[in-house]
């Protein structure tokens, strides 16, 4: 088994080649909710006994869970006897099916195809990048900066000075990232929101922000890797955001 990520257009091409490889093929779609249970449940044509016990197995891989846990996308199966592969789209699968006898790439193009309203929240401590993008036009954008006293290693009472002089600065620079979503954000309702930058930061800046706690369920499990939160970041996070990772057996 080999992994790799797509870009939209590489993924389109992908797709495309499917159609030379449609031999004895399923095409299985699950949902993020119904994984991996939907794949159990199905009954299929003896004539695909084969492809479905091994679609059963290849579901229940360590890193094909593991990845599934991480895009909170669902999967699209095309599984045929020499062409074999899972793929975890940038975006949501809309619906379990299954289709015996072809390689039905129909809901994964509708997925990809798609215009979608993205928010993207970057921080890092000291650092926060906000954009809106409205298909692929960013529409929406605010950086910023927070001063951060670095770590006091010196020890003693001027140690823990230190260290409660930092987390009171690091609780009004989130205050003010969450200020600034608010006044950059309010007025959009995005698709998804994804976050990109230190991942423990996430947390305490959803307590932070009411647009973000009114919003969880858009928030993408997937964390953007980034380490500056800056404006070369949140241009190249839509790339980033685009990307699906297939898995071929």
């Amino acid at each position: 088994m080999r992994s790799q990520l797509y870009t939209k257009v590489g993924l389109h091409g992908f797709l495309s080649s499917l159609e030379d490889t449609a031999d004895d093929s399923v095409t299985v779609y699950i949902t993020q909710a119904s994984f991996p249970d939907y794949a159990d449940s199905l009954r299929p044509d003896k004539k695909y006994n084969t492809q479905f016990a091994e679609i059963r197995e290849a579901t229940k891989t360590e890193a094909v869970v593991d990845s599934v846990k991480k895009y909170g996308t669902g999967v699209a199966i095309f599984w045929g006897r020499q062409s074999k592969q899972i793929v975890l789209p940038a975006f949501p699968i809309t619906r379990s099916e299954v289709a015996e006898g072809v390689f039905d790439t129909s809901v994964l193009q509708e997925v990809i195809d798609s215009k979608y309203l993205i928010g993207v929240v970057m921080v890092t401590w000291g650092w926060y990048a906000l954009g809106i993008f409205d298909g692929g036009n960013l529409v929406e954008c605010k950086i910023g900066t927070g001063y951060i006293h670095k770590e006091h290693k010196k020890g003693g009472s001027s140690q823990k000075r230190f260290a409660r002089r930092t987390e009171e600065q690091k609780k009004d620079f989130l205050r003010r990232v969450a200020n600034r979503i608010e006044e950059r954000f309010g007025s959009y309702m995005p698709d998804f929101i994804f976050f990109g930058g230190n991942r423990l930061i996430l947390k305490p800046l959803i307590e932070e922000s009411r647009y973000l706690q009114t919003r969880t369920d858009r928030i993408s499990p997937r964390i953007l890797n980034v380490r500056y939160a800056d404006r070369e970041a949140l241009m190249g996070s839509l790339d980033e955001i685009n990307k699906s990772l297939v898995f071929t057996f």
